[in-house]
Formats: structure tokens, sequence, C-alpha cells
């Protein structure tokens, strides 16, 4: 850009970038899916808004009892408010209403992080932090449907940005801008009990800016004193204004909140650095790791680069508040560090120090612009910085709408990432999934037809039958136990498989008759049962302990669809009741081979070799599992009868 354009130039550009990108976010959010968290929080608003309007009647949201208990110490304004409107204007499909709201905290986002550029570098900076938070693919695809981090992440570069005008004003607070900050920190705080961070930097750089302007030495200093004091009384009632279990106890409510909230109580096992891991067992590089590969690769340097120079772009845009937006960035993500709080999901729970990265980097290559002493070097930067916006720019417009699965090349993209950390974890996927199901196969049945479609992701399967144009029936079925019901169509998404099942064919399977994938990694497959049902006979058949019809008919399964490990394991399973053991080994063996790790298939596999009395091969398989699930008994076990087996007692 070039550095001759006027303020008010540069200003109309800002705007207008924003209006067009709040027109396509208006454009783009009835395409994103409803997430795994979005019927929890709805179900959340509902309780809100019963306690609300009911006076306080309704405890519904204060004991928690229709979900899980740590969702009363989330803040109600985000999910109460959206309640509350859907209860006032009846939208057809209350989760895209929903969305909408979403996306309106998500162009807060955007704003905000605009206006605190703006106030800290100047329009060209504001500008450039819009861009670059826009080609962030995974802040941008969280923009849409994600009601819990989105929400809070905007409320968060929001209260940097009311906070640091404040302190520019110390010297002669305004009551505006007094009011602003505490509706800020209230609006922050009433989402997520973690927006109290901004109440300790709020009161960390007031001392320092009491110190650098030596207020203490006047009458300026009691003057802002009461501004913080009237700030802080906006900010408390607004926070537990919406906000049921504060409003139980509102001093003691929300201690407990920010107590519990701090370690939050919740084990979700997920795929990291290709191992199944619950988040008791995570290490503690795990979101440092998460933003080195989750971030594209401009808004890292720029942020690490800018961070180094901080001292320097505080001199060049002259503004010691630059402080202040690298410590709100870097400081969350060391004391989850430090305090070994728990985060799951990539680095969505870190999304909220993402507009500050933005606006360092921002600064930086700024900064770096102006230290250019040519042409021909301005150019080379200005190359090398578009160069490096259009790699997530690429992603995010070939893979739309699933923008939030986006790798850098650390990681190798997603192709890189298959399989050793987590892609659609949210299940934004299964929107496209289900709307191909209908287009292309449901709706050219005959209406007499009942149609069952089993899935892995119920809950927003269960939202989109309310407004689907053909009736079906829907079921619930792990992937890996699809088989144990009878099924015409199946829509899975690919979390809870380890690294062997996504990388080996046994997910998306050859029973697949279309795919979602991002960069041609599947993300949710819709599959067609076998006309003749053979795994499901097979299945019936073992229960009712018929080995024989058993077997055969997983054996014609087994042929037709040689990835499906399920099938293997349960031939397995029957030769080794029947003590067929040469049979099972074989069954046990093309199960392995799709996924060594596995725990049903190693299990299996380690029995069947302790039965054959190969001690050498079941230490093998039951370490290899031990290492994989380090808290359970059962792969110890295994290894301990190996052992003995071996004669090493």
């Amino acid at each position: 850009m070039s550095l001759e354009l006027t303020d008010d130039v540069l200003k109309k550009i800002f705007w207008s970038l924003l209006a067009a990108i709040f027109i396509l976010m208006v454009f783009y959010t009835p395409q994103y899916g409803i997430t795994g968290d979005d019927v929890t929080q709805y179900n959340y608003g509902k309780s809100v808004w019963a306690y609300i309007s009911s006076f306080g009647n309704d405890k519904t949201a204060v004991t928690g009892k229709y979900l899980e208990n740590t969702q009363t110490l989330y803040g109600g304004f985000f999910d109460g408010i959206s309640t509350m409107m859907i209860s006032i204007f009846h939208p057809k499909d209350e989760f895209l209403f929903r969305h909408y709201w979403v996306m309106l905290f998500g162009f807060l986002g955007y704003l905000a992080t605009g206006l605190l550029a703006k106030e800290l570098g100047g329009w060209r900076a504001a500008i450039i932090s819009v861009i670059f938070l826009l080609f962030t693919a995974r802040y941008f695809g969280e923009s849409f449907n994600n009601p819990k981090d989105t929400p809070f992440a905007a409320s968060y570069v929001l209260c940097m940005y009311a906070i640091i005008v404040w302190l520019k004003n110390i010297e002669a607070p305004s009551s505006k801008h007094t009011i602003i900050m505490g509706l800020a920190i209230a609006l922050c705080v009433s989402i997520r009990i973690g927006g109290v961070l901004m109440v300790a930097y709020l009161g960390l750089f007031y001392v320092i800016t009491v110190w650098q302007k030596k207020l203490y030495k006047d009458k300026k200093l009691s003057a802002s004193l009461k501004h913080i004091v009237v700030a802080g009384v906006v900010a408390y009632i607004g926070a537990i204004l919406w906000w049921p279990y504060a409003l139980e106890s509102p001093l003691s409510n929300p201690l407990e909140a920010l107590k519990v909230m701090s370690s939050y109580p919740l084990v979700v096992r997920m795929i990291f650095e290709g191992h199944r891991i619950d988040t008791s067992q995570l290490p503690w590089y795990y979101l440092p790791k998460w933003l080195c590969i989750g971030l594209p690769l401009y808004l890292l340097i720029g942020f690490i680069g800018g961070s180094a120079l901080i001292v320097y772009l505080s001199r060049r845009f002259k503004s010691t508040y630059l402080w202040m937006v690298v410590f709100v960035a870097i400081f969350p993500v060391f004391f989850i560090i430090y305090n070994h709080s728990t985060v799951y999901d990539g680095l969505r729970h870190a999304l909220f120090t993402i507009p500050a990265m933005v606006i360092i980097a921002a600064l930086f290559y700024i900064y770096l612009f102006d230290l250019a002493k040519s042409k021909a070097m301005r150019y080379a930067l200005a190359a090398i910085v578009v160069i490096l916006v259009a790699l997530p720019a690429r992603f995010m417009l070939a893979n739309h709408p699933n923008e939030y699965v986006y790798f850098n090349e650390i990681a190798g993209g997603i192709k890189g990432a298959n399989g050793i950390y987590e892609t659609d974890y949210y299940m934004n996927s299964v929107k496209q999934a289900y709307e191909w199901l209908v287009k292309n196969e449901l709706e050219k049945l005959p209406s007499k037809d009942t149609v069952v479609v089993a899935t892995n992701c119920i809950e927003p399967l269960q939202q989109y039958d309310k407004l689907s144009p053909v009736v079906f029936k829907i079921t619930y079925s792990r992937y890996y136990q699809k088989n144990q019901q009878d099924w015409d169509y199946g829509i899975y998404y690919g979390r809870f498989l380890d690294k062997g099942q996504l990388q080996n064919g046994y997910f998306p399977s050859t029973m697949a008759i279309h795919v979602i994938s991002a960069d041609g990694v599947p993300l949710c497959t819709i599959l067609k049962n076998d006309p003749e049902r053979n795994g499901f006979k097979g299945y019936s058949a073992m229960k009712q302990n018929d080995a024989q019809k058993a077997v055969e008919y997983f054996t014609k399964a087994a042929t037709k669809y040689p990835e499906d490990m399920e099938v293997w394991d349960y031939l397995g399973e029957i030769y080794l009741a029947t003590n067929n053991l040469q049979l099972a080994a074989n069954a046990a063996d093309k199960a392995m081979a799709i996924s060594p790790l596995d725990l049903q298939s190693a299990m299996l596999a380690g029995e069947i070799a302790l039965k054959q009395h190969d001690y050498k091969k079941a230490l093998q398989i039951f370490g290899e599992l031990s290492d994989e699930y380090p808290t359970m008994e059962e792969p110890q076990k295994g290894m301990q009868m190996a052992r003995a087996g071996m004669g090493n007692f």
C-alpha cells in the first residue's frame, strides 16, 4: 500500500473493507454447519432465558441438570440473548438464527481489531490488521458457528481497545470512555469468566501508566481512580445481569466459577502427534504447537518478529501500549501451560489471543516496510507478504466452508496433518454431507420408503431433520460399530478414529458414495449400506451364538469391504471362541494391518498371540497398546502375561 495515501483515503478504505467483510459474512453464514457445542449452548440459553423471564423461579440454569454441570459456570449473555430473540421473532431455522448472532460477534472481532490497530499505528495498520485477521483461516472459519470462543474472542479484543483508549486519556478521563470500558469488560465476563483477566490487565497497566506519567504527584490520580471505580461497578453489574449462577450468589459464585474454569474438569480423547491421548495427558507444549501449525506463516513470522522488536516498534509508533498488546497475547498461553489448564480441539481455546497477534504482526511489517531504503526492497517485502497471505487464502477459497481445518506449511498442510492432529472436530462438514444425501439420494426415493440414517454426530443431524424435505429415521452409531445396526445410509465424521484408521482406508471406506474433504483429506463420509446387510446379519448371528452363520456372513462382508476392520475383529472373536487359533490370528492380522493401535483389534490380537504361545508378539502388541493407552489396566495385564509366558517373572 502506498505511503502517499492520506488518512482520509485510508479511513475510507478501512470502512469499505469492513462493509465488504460484513456483506460476505451475511452471505456465508447459512453455509456453515451446526457444531458440537451448538445444541448444548442453545439448551443453556433456553434455561438462562427461563430464569430471567421467570424472575429467578426457574432454576434449571443454576442446577445444570439438563447438561454438563460446568455449563452453569459460563456467563449467559450470548446464549440467553439469542434465545430471547428467538422467542420474540420465532425464526423457522433457530440454529441459523443463532449462527447469525455468532456472525455478528465474529464481525465485531474484525471491527475491534481494526479500531485498536488504528489507535496504535494509524489507518494503515488498521487495514492490514483486518486483512491479516480475515485470512487467518481458523479465526474466519470459527466466526460463523462457534458459540463459545468467537464471542469471547470478539469481546476480548473490544476490551483491549476500550482499556487502551481510556488509558490514553487517563489525565482527563471522560465518562463516555469510562462507561464504554466498563460495558466492554462486562460483555467479556458475561460470556466467559476468563474475562476477569481484563480487570487484571487494567490494574496492571493503570499502575504502569500512572508511574510513567507521574500522576501520583498531582490530583489527577484521584480523578482516574473514581472513574475506575465507576467502570468496575458497571462491569460487575453488567457481567452478572445475564448469569443465573452469579445472580444466585453474586460474590461467592463468580469466584467459584473462576476457580473451576481455571482447570476445566473435562476429559476428551483426541489425536495429537499421531497418538490418541486425553486432556489429562497432554504435554505442556500442546497449545504452543497448535499455534505454530494452525496459524498462517505471515502471522507467526510477524508476531514473533514484532515481539522481538517491540522496543523499536514502540518507538516507531510512539506507543507504550504495544507492550500491553504483546502481553495480552502471550500471557494467557503461558498461564494455561503453568496452570495445566484443560485445552482441546486445537487452538480454539486460544482464539481470543489471535487479534492481538495480528496487530503486532501488521505493525512489524509496516516497520520493516518503512525501514526499507529503496523501492526495490519495499516491493520485495510486499511481494513476500502477499505470497504468504495467498497461501491460506487459497485454502480458504478451495475448501469453503471448512476453513477452520486449515494447517500451515510447517504441518505440511492438512494432508500432512491427517491422522496426526484433529481436523473437523466441530462437525461443520456434516451439514454438507446431509444436504448432499438429501438432494442426491433421499429425494429420489419413493416417499413410502422408511429410510434409516446412521450417524456418529446425531445432535446436528436431528436439527437438520426438523427442516428436512423428506422423512427419515436417525439412529446413533459409532463408526467402528456400524455393523451392529440395520441402516440404509450413514453420515460419519472422522473424529475419535486413530492414525491408522484415518490413513489406511478404513475411513471413509469403499462403502462411501460421497466424501466431504479438504484438500483431498476426508472430513465426513456418506455411506450406502450393503444391500445384503452381511455385516449386520453376521453380528445378529454372533449375538445368537450361531458361529457358523456369523462366519458365513462376516466372510462375505470382509470380501466385499476388506478395509472394514470391525468385520475382521468379529471374525477373530468367533474363531478364537471356537478355538480356531490360526484363522483367528489371520483375521486379527487383517485388522491390525489397518490400525495396530485400535483398542479392540490390538487386545484381540494380543489375546490370540497369548493363546498361540507367541509371547514375543503378544508383548510387542500389548507394549505398543500400553504406550497408546497409558492409564488402562488391560494392556499392562497383557504385558504381564506375556512376560510370564516367557519366564520373565
